[in-house]
């Protein structure tokens, strides 16, 4: 009897997780529109940036120590590809980290983007966000161009394709994304 109840714990877990992960927005969804009152005083809405040619969404992480390499890339390609029209927001939907440490970590990281404290989750289940790093490119109507990851290896050094950089310069040159979806590292987000 107590095997037979625990077949059916699992079966139900199982069911859950496969359903939340069939949520996940890939290329080609539309996004919901999210806003977010945050911990610097400004409220940011997604349907605000219809003026972009590009919205990079990254969810993020203080911890991760797969998201702690990226710093110099992802501050490198704001800089270049903010000149170019596109917004960078970095969300962080950790319960484990607080907004006291959010913050924290990005004057320490000197990160030229926004970094959104994602209180409930809201903005990682409204994408179905799994990780950190976890990438995703919208244009102005919010549709999803790419999901993934920034590009294929933690270690600067051994990187063979810089996968966002390529989405962002395919979308700049009006050419459709030839690589939509890429398979994500990191950390789980902890909700």
């Amino acid at each position: 009897m107590i095997i037979k109840i625990i077949f059916n714990i699992i079966i139900i877990f199982s069911f859950l997780f496969i359903t939340n992960l069939a949520q996940a927005i890939e290329p080609g969804d539309k996004s919901g529109d999210f806003k977010i009152e945050n911990f610097d005083g400004k409220t940011y809405r997604l349907s605000d940036n219809t003026n972009a040619s590009a919205i990079v969404i990254m969810f993020w992480s203080t911890e991760c120590p797969f998201v702690q390499p990226y710093t110099d890339r992802i501050n490198a390609l704001t800089t270049e590809y903010t000149k170019k029209n596109i917004v960078f927001w970095g969300i962080n939907s950790n319960k484990t980290e607080s907004a006291d440490r959010v913050k924290e970590h990005l004057n320490e990281r000197g990160y030229p983007f926004p970094m959104l404290k994602d209180e409930g989750n809201t903005v990682a289940d409204l994408f179905g966000a799994t990780r950190t790093p976890e990438i995703f490119v919208l244009d102005k109507n919010l549709t999803v161009l790419y999901h993934g990851r920034i590009d294929d290896n933690k270690n600067e050094s051994e990187v063979t394709t810089s996968d966002l950089k390529n989405a962002l310069d395919e979308i700049l040159a009006g050419k459709e994304v030839a690589n939509k979806s890429t398979k994500q590292f990191g950390c789980t987000i902890k909700r």
